[in-house]
């Protein structure tokens, strides 16, 4: 028989881990649609185009 003490336990760490890995679906699938429609890929990054603009790298 597990002791309570241990169920208690496991289901915090359970509703945790759950709540982090919904927390983050959203990212992921952010994450996924830039990278299937190419938008992952350095050089087409608003943040590289805007500092390509002020620091001319390798120009």
């Amino acid at each position: 028989m597990i002791a309570w003490s241990r169920l208690m336990r496991s289901l915090i760490v359970g509703i945790i881990v759950a709540a982090l890995a919904i927390g983050l679906l959203p990212f992921l699938f952010a994450d996924l649609i830039g990278d299937l429609s190419g938008l992952n890929e350095l050089d087409s990054s608003p943040f590289y185009t805007l500092m390509n603009k002020f620091i001319r790298w390798g120009k």
